[in-house]
């Protein structure tokens, strides 16, 4: 039994079973909420429903009160009034008529509101009170109003006739012979010159008007509203003629009620209501036993839909079970049944990935192979452009193409970057650039890239300049993102596969152009002149030039040099000429270099002549021809000029032999330490040493340095110790002096 519910645990029906019934169980869990809250929400709307209620009564009882108040502060100072309460005794009698006609006004004041049931003014000097129905001494006055068992016509007099009162106070009253309490509004009547009291001013307030507003807001059975003083007594209620105690509403906080106060803003009163709970929770009762069968009845029928569908939805899953537990060594048993899905699902996709993975990478291998053959010539005769096209999916849609040959590199900011990935950098960004309009395939050519452009047909008439515009923007692009640049050598247009050979051929030869004038950039065969002019560099001027450098003049020999060195390469566009007229020239060269000169140990060490051999562009054959010139003319001039300084020149020998591991040594340093300008030193020195300072400089460092790298130092650390900052400064001062590099220098026997 165990093992068989275990199992089913496993299967994906009972875990759609239980997915269904948390789904299901939700909204219990919801209702379930919702019943709790309701509790307080239901509490917050009656304290709400009544909050309102009593702001609705305290508006409108404010509203009356605040006029009652303004009708008192009228009367206070109506002149007739004030003539009324300056009479005394024995004027009282001659002014009967005048007391009259106050009496009538106090009527005309009264009705017009009827918030308050009576106007009474009582004097102090005649000890008489006015209302607007009678003219009474206190006495009667207080008998026929006030008199009650709990207030004695001594309390009474008392507290009308006491100073600078204006409040409102619970008196006895009687209305239509019975006997009751109301609210009266008192306010003391002053002499203002005299600065006495000359009587009080009573109003009080309709009870009836205030009990039925109080029973119409009476919105729930068996609630009780009042209107409280600042001494919790209660003044007005809503159920009249019910005995209630003093404080009686504060007793009833305490019991299963919901009380709500809110403050007067006229007066110190409080309105207050008093509900009973069990009036609002017997509806909420009733609700929450229709939700509780509703839920019921719910689960019921739940459980019913949850086992059909489960059932029937779990035939295919089972069968797809089956399927994948044949192909599998062990049985899925107790295994998981989503899980055991999952990983058999995952495991054939990952080796249909892993199978195209590895049939695209051996496509793109013979692919590349492909492309090898045909730029080095080998064609299948057989194949159309067509069919290899369609064989070896080039997508080639036209007989045209043209061959680019690719030369990288890193810009000396940049990160040390493989080979391989420069060339997957510049394949990718190039390609998407050019395929905009025409068809590229790139292919590693013995560690060169090269790329196959077959022309769109219908842009054959701007294929250069297509080509041209994706280049500068792929050049542009990569040198900022990836610190490389790259020059571009490209064919004229091909025909046919056979022409592919021919712009391999092209472009190899457009390279070798560029690389020999030192140009970089974009350069195609077609701007690369085939035509031989006369030969630019004649016996006469060789013979103007060694004049020149024998006499030592440096800016004369520079200026003619360079004027050769631009008509070699303006006129001369073959290659082999332009070879030609450069050996010449170093022939030439030679010739000027005196015989101390070269047989001394600094021309074996710098070793001229090999370097200039080695020159392969017109940049590096005119450094070194430059080297040779200064070299001799300053040679000449020291000898001519500076004879008499030689103890310096031994002085600045010992210097830079002791100093050489400064990386601030310098022509500059030296002079500042002997007190002579720098150029005047370079001259002492050359005078002495036949050769430049700074070149002394580098020959000291570098006879170092190959010491240091005999001995197994590494570059960077050997860099540091010959006194330079970096090691690139030191592989190119290196390779100047040495001709070769100093990782090739280590590898030599």
């Amino acid at each position: 039994m165990v093992r068989n519910f275990k199992k089913f645990s496993n299967s994906v029906a009972f875990k759609w079973i239980v997915s269904y019934a948390i789904i299901m169980i939700i909204p219990l869990i919801v209702s379930a909420i919702v019943y709790l809250q309701t509790t307080q929400i239901i509490e917050y709307e009656i304290r709400r429903a009544s909050n309102a209620m009593l702001n609705q009564v305290k508006f409108i009882v404010d509203n009356e009160l605040k006029q009652t108040e303004k009708l008192a502060a009228q009367l206070t100072i109506q002149p007739d009034i004030k003539r009324y309460l300056q009479l005394d005794k024995a004027a009282e009698s001659e002014n009967a008529f005048p007391i009259y006609k106050t009496g009538q006004e106090l009527s005309n004041y009264k009705s017009i509101n009827d918030f308050i049931s009576g106007i009474y003014i009582y004097s102090s000097q005649l000890d008489k009170v006015l209302t607007n129905e009678t003219y009474v001494d206190s006495k009667l006055f207080y008998e026929m109003t006030h008199q009650s068992p709990q207030m004695s016509y001594d309390t009474w007099l008392a507290s009308v006739q006491e100073p600078n009162q204006k409040e409102y106070q619970l008196m006895p009253i009687t209305e239509l012979d019975r006997p009751g309490e109301t609210v009266v509004f008192m306010e003391s009547l002053t002499n203002k010159v005299e600065r006495t009291q000359s009587g009080m001013l009573m109003m009080p307030i309709n009870r009836n008007n205030i009990q039925h507003l109080l029973e119409n807001v009476d919105w729930v059975n068996r609630g009780r509203i009042f209107i409280v003083d600042q001494h919790d007594e209660i003044l007005f209620q809503n159920r009249n003629g019910e005995t209630v105690p003093k404080s009686y509403y504060q007793s009833l906080q305490g019991s299963d009620s919901m009380t709500t106060i809110v403050e007067s803003d006229t007066t110190a009163w409080r309105y207050v209501s008093v509900f009973p709970s069990d009036v609002f929770w017997e509806r909420a009762r009733e609700i929450r036993n229709l939700n509780l069968i509703g839920l019921l009845i719910c689960c019921l029928i739940g459980a019913g839909v949850i086992s059909y569908f489960a059932k029937k939805n779990y035939g295919p899953v089972r069968e797809l079970v089956h399927v994948f537990s044949r192909f599998k060594k062990d049985s899925e048993g107790d295994k998981d049944e989503y899980a055991f899905i999952r990983e058999s699902v995952l495991a054939t996709l990952q080796e249909r990935d892993d199978m195209n993975n590895q049939q695209h990478q051996q496509f793109r291998v013979l692919q590349g192979y492909y492309l090898s053959r045909l730029l080095k010539g080998h064609v299948e005769e057989s194949l159309s452009v067509e069919e290899a096209a369609e064989i070896y999916r080039l997508q080639w849609t036209s007989e045209q193409f043209t061959v680019l040959l690719f030369h990288i590199e890193l810009a000396q900011d940049s990160r040390k970057t493989s080979l391989e990935l420069s060339h997957f950098i510049v394949s990718n960004i190039v390609m998407d650039l050019i395929r905009r309009r025409h068809l590229i395939h790139f292919t590693d050519l013995d560690g060169m890239l090269g790329a196959i452009v077959n022309m769109n047909p219908i842009h054959t008439s701007s294929w250069k300049e297509d080509i041209e515009q994706a280049l500068s923007e792929g050049l542009e692009f990569i040198e900022q993102r990836y610190g490389l640049t790259f020059a571009v050598a490209g064919s004229e247009r091909q025909v046919g596969l056979k022409g592919i050979h021919q712009g391999f051929l092209q472009a190899l030869e457009a390279r070798e152009y560029s690389l020999l004038l030192n140009e970089d950039g974009f350069i195609w065969y077609g701007n690369v002149k085939q035509e031989e002019t006369d030969y630019y560099y004649s016996m006469n001027d060789e013979l103007i030039l060694i004049n020149i450098i024998k006499v030592g003049d440096l800016p004369k020999a520079t200026e003619l040099l360079d004027e050769l060195i631009e008509g070699i390469f303006s006129r001369q566009s073959s290659i082999e000429m332009i070879k030609c007229a450069m050996i010449d020239l170093a022939s030439t060269m030679m010739k000027t270099i005196p015989l101390e000169t070269s047989k001394s140990a600094i021309w074996e060490e710098r070793r001229p002549v090999k370097r200039l051999l080695s020159c392969s562009t017109r940049a590096e054959f005119r450094r070194e021809l430059l080297e040779i010139v200064t070299l001799v003319c300053e040679r000449v001039q020291s000898r001519m000029s500076l004879a008499s300084h030689m103890g310096i020149g031994n002085q600045v020998e010992e210097y830079v032999k002791s100093n050489f591991t400064d990386d601030n040594l310098s022509v500059s340093m030296i002079g500042a330490h002997f007190g002579i300008t720098p150029q005047y030193v370079s001259k002492v020195f050359k005078a002495h040493a036949g050769q430049g300072l700074h070149d002394y400089i580098s020959q000291i460092r570098m006879g170092e340095a190959k010491l240091l790298l005999d001995e197994g130092a590494s570059i960077d650390e050997t860099a540091l110790k010959v006194g330079f900052t970096s090691s690139s400064a030191f592989i190119r001062v290196f390779k100047k002096y040495e001709g070769i590099t100093p990782g090739r220098y280590k590898s030599l026997p």
